[in-house]
């Protein structure tokens, strides 16, 4: 670890900087197994795309136990003296959170957005404080506070119960919180408002950057599939927060427009399925995005949202429409990048 508990605030202020895209696994084209190929080779391009940290998404589609562990170790190591990398740990169940942040910890992680699990059900929100004390308490990592999750809007309308945000951010290892992406603007103004002076606060909605960054202090945004607006060769999206965070505004606006025909397709294409009610992330879309624009692509298992062809038909024109060509043919996308090369296609049937 680079820094100690007491360190943890200080040191995410020097070095969670910039935008952290997001990596879903790979599997074999029979979905029978992890495909470590694919997996290092979205590791070295989203690295190349200049992103800031990589957020691994174990929950996001359906793997064992012991393949989420694996996933997460396969993306540490290929990060490993190139890219800072960060977790999402929404397990089944509190003793599975733990577990899973003690295992990022010894292989090499450093950061972990932590949310509540889904086999839990708070009956207060002392109780929610205690059950978060706790799990932050298991660790040394670095934690991003993740109010996104379900059994919460009971407490309060805008989905978390607001009396929390200063106490959490009081935790010693607590050094970020991430607003969901749908959430108010309402909550993010007062995200800023009660913590932004105690932990770093960090909206992903570029929409929301023109004021966020210049006003409010925002210095680290996603993770989020920001692969789907740029290139290695051309990282548009990259450049546009770091002219935010240098105050050159009319210049990153200039990119903001230019990337306009992606963002429009954005909210509606990839938000086909409502995560703040079901919990279903689109990684099987954001995985297309992310091939479209170079990386290894690959058909994740179930639970994901459906990819349909007028999805990819959208897609498409939109990177079209934006200065992007977006990659052929569509079958190494279903088989993945890496195994199409080795010479791995679709079975007829």
């Amino acid at each position: 670890m680079e820094f100690t508990k007491s360190e943890a605030k200080q040191w995410a202020k020097e070095n969670m900087k910039g935008l952290e895209a997001v990596i879903f696994p790979s599997f074999s084209p029979d979905l029978q197994e992890l495909d470590e190929e694919g997996i290092r080779y979205d590791v070295q391009h989203l690295s190349e795309n200049g992103f800031a940290s990589i957020l691994c998404a174990p929950e996001a589609c359906g793997m064992t136990f012991k393949e989420r562990k694996k996933f997460v170790e396969i993306v540490c190591d290929e990060a490993r003296g190139k890219i800072h990398t960060s977790i999402a740990v929404l397990q089944d169940t509190v003793e599975q959170d733990i577990e899973m942040l003690q295992h990022y910890e010894k292989v090499g992680g450093s950061i972990a957005m932590l949310g509540h699990p889904i086999q839990y059900y708070p009956r207060s929100v002392e109780d929610i404080y205690r059950m978060y004390k706790f799990m932050c308490d298991s660790t040394n990592l670095a934690i991003v506070f993740y109010p996104g999750r379900l059994h919460t809007r009971k407490f309060h309308p805008s989905y978390w119960p607001i009396s929390l945000l200063p106490r959490i951010a009081d935790i010693p290892n607590v050094v970020a919180m991430k607003i969901g992406g749908g959430s108010s603007l309402a909550f993010t103004a007062q995200c800023f408002h009660l913590v932004g002076d105690k932990i770093l606060v960090n909206d992903p909605m570029p929409d929301r950057w023109p004021i966020t960054v210049p006003k409010c202090g925002q210095q680290w945004a996603g993770a989020g599939p920001f692969a789907l607006y740029q290139t290695p060769e051309n990282p548009r999206m990259v450049r546009m927060f770091d002219l935010f965070l240098n105050s050159e505004i009319d210049k990153a606006m200039d990119i903001y427009w230019e990337l306009s025909p992606i963002t429009e397709i954005a909210g509606t294409v990839l938000a086909q399925v409502s995560y703040f009610d079901t919990g279903i992330v689109t990684s099987l879309i954001d995985k297309y995005c992310h091939w479209c624009n170079g990386g290894n692509g690959g058909t994740v298992r179930q639970p994901t949202g459906r990819l349909h062809d007028y999805n990819k038909e959208r897609i498409r024109a939109a990177l079209r429409a934006a200065g992007l060509t977006p990659r052929e043919p569509e079958e190494e996308f279903y088989v993945g990048r890496v195994n199409y090369a080795k010479g791995a296609r679709l079975k007829e049937f």
